[in-house]
This record gives C-alpha cells, structure tokens and sequence, in this order.
C-alpha cells in the first residue's frame, strides 16, 4: 500500500487525477507455494510496469518521479526475490522429506 500512497501523492503534486477504482485481481492460492508463487507473478508484473514507467518519466526529464518509480522497482525486485527464495526452499524440503521417508523404510 505504500507504493500507491506514494504514487498517488506525486501525480497529485503533478496536478493531475489519480486512477484508483481498478485494482489488479486478486489471485488466491489454495496452498503456500501458491501463495508465494501469486505473489512472485504480481511482483514480476510490477517490476515490468516500473520499468515502462521509469522509461515514460525520463521522456519529459521528469527525475523526481523516475527517482521514486526507482525506489519503488528496487522494492518490488527484493519482495520478488524473496518469493523466489521461498518457493525454492519449500521444493528443498520437500525433497529433503522424501529422502528422509525412503531412507526410513528403508532401515526398518
């Protein structure tokens, strides 16, 4: 929510009228890895529409928004990197808990 506050207080410093009545959907995951996987796709997303953004604020030197969509990017890149981390873990320890399973049987 921080990054709309922030946006929507510098397009009303630019005088212009915020859009807000089109959030993007809501993806709701059954599981954990489809929780973090929605949210790694939404961020994945952002990071795109950041970048065009970024490129859109440089056309007219406007670097004061560029700085913020900047800031904002940086963010959104370590939320998605984080998600990324997270869904690996989760496929190690699966993993981890299949071998442990086998190896237990295994020994019986």
């Amino acid at each position: 929510m921080h990054y709309a506050e922030w946006l929507i207080q510098r397009i009303i410093f630019l005088e212009r009228t915020p859009v807000v009545s089109r959030p993007n959907p809501i993806q709701i995951g059954q599981t954990v890895p489809d929780m973090i996987g929605h949210d790694q796709e939404a961020e994945l997303a952002g990071i795109e529409a950041y970048n065009a953004a970024i490129a859109l604020a440089h056309e007219p030197r406007d670097q004061a928004s560029a700085d913020l969509l900047t800031t904002i990017l940086k963010m959104a890149e370590g939320h998605g990197d984080w998600a990324d981390k997270e869904r690996t873990r989760i496929e190690q320890m699966v993993l981890e808990i299949h071998i442990a399973n086998q190896t237990m049987g295994a020994a019986g």
